[in-house]
């Protein structure tokens, strides 16, 4: 009932300036809510410009509600919408986050799906080479061993790393021709709309757990491409089965001052965190990159040039195998 009242104590105000387009600005949006028999009588008068019948309507209406209507601290109403509006940016901030992230994780696939197999070349034969090598100096007995056995370990676990990223996005490469453009580019969208919805940094203290539950579920989804299970979050998320915000749920003015400079600190974090990563040279060159094409024969060229390298090092070293 709290929004009633507001909207009457305007609607009287304006009724005292004598101000027509007050009135019925606030006779719309009381028209939104559930009117009781009262309200409709004062919405009636209204409309039918029989403001004296109104204004006796409107006094009597909110004295009988003052008697019925425990007090309320304004300090609560003025939080709760403090708390709202930073929501709302902090909301805008993630967006913007994942969306510079989506736009990296498609050029990391399409350098993967170009260059993934020399790159794994390349590690592989530096693989190789530091294996000879090291196994070459145990033979002799050679003092700097330590060393040839840690680059040997260093160029194995690079390897490994490498092959299981390039397998991984494989995976999902597979997963995304699945689908028709149209439908990846409605995933893509789809996902932001939803994280936005129940993101758990945006989500009250108490509901973070299902908060990341449910983007634990929809970042799964989006590596699958599994567009049905996308559709099905956001239809749940739309229709209202969500985690609430804070600035929806807490009526305490201590929880609320202390949830407002909670936020006020992921927000602060949060653009650190969009200056840092626009800085990054990954970012730079994503975004500054004209002809995509030709980048890549240029670093397939690069690529090919070190493989023929690292080959020519392994045969010169003595060693009459490459793999």
């Amino acid at each position: 009932m709290n929004k009633p009242i507001k909207r009457l104590e305007i609607i009287k105000n304006a009724i005292e300036l004598e101000d027509d387009d007050i009135i019925h600005g606030q006779v719309v949006q009381l028209k939104k809510e559930s009117l009781d028999d009262g309200l409709k009588g004062i919405v009636q008068a209204l409309e039918q410009k029989h403001y004296a019948e109104a204004m006796s309507a409107i006094i009597a209406w909110l004295q009988n509600q003052r008697a019925l209507t425990a007090w309320q601290d304004p300090r609560i109403a003025a939080n709760k919408l403090e708390l709202k509006t930073l929501e709302t940016e902090l909301r805008d901030l993630i967006d913007r986050r994942n969306s510079r992230i989506q736009r990296l994780d498609e050029f990391n696939d399409l350098y993967m799906t170009r260059l993934g197999p020399l790159m794994t070349e390349i590690l592989r034969l530096r693989k190789v080479l530091a294996e000879k090598m090291l196994r070459k100096q145990l033979r002799e007995g050679d003092r700097s061993e330590p060393i040839a056995e840690e680059s040997a370990r260093k160029a194995d676990a690079d390897y490994e790393s490498y092959r299981q990223r390039h397998q991984e996005a494989q995976r999902h490469q597979q997963a995304q021709q699945r689908l028709a453009e149209s439908e990846r580019q409605e995933l893509k969208r789809l996902w932001r709309q939803a994280s936005k919805l129940c993101h758990p940094d945006l989500v009250d203290n108490e509901l973070k757990a299902e908060a990341t539950s449910l983007m634990v579920q929809l970042n799964q989804a989006r590596q699958r491409s599994d567009l049905a299970t996308i559709r099905m979050i956001l239809g749940r998320l739309m229709q209202g089965q969500r985690p609430m915000m804070a600035s929806e749920r807490l009526n305490d003015l201590e929880r609320l001052m202390r949830r407002i400079a909670e936020i006020r600190q992921q927000i602060q974090a949060l653009n650190a965190e969009l200056v840092s990563l626009e800085k990054e040279g990954s970012w730079q060159l994503v975004t500054t990159l004209r002809d995509p094409e030709g980048y890549f024969q240029q670093q397939e060229k690069a690529m090919r040039n070190t493989i023929y390298t690292l080959e020519k090092q392994i045969v010169d070293a003595g060693f009459d195998e490459v793999a």
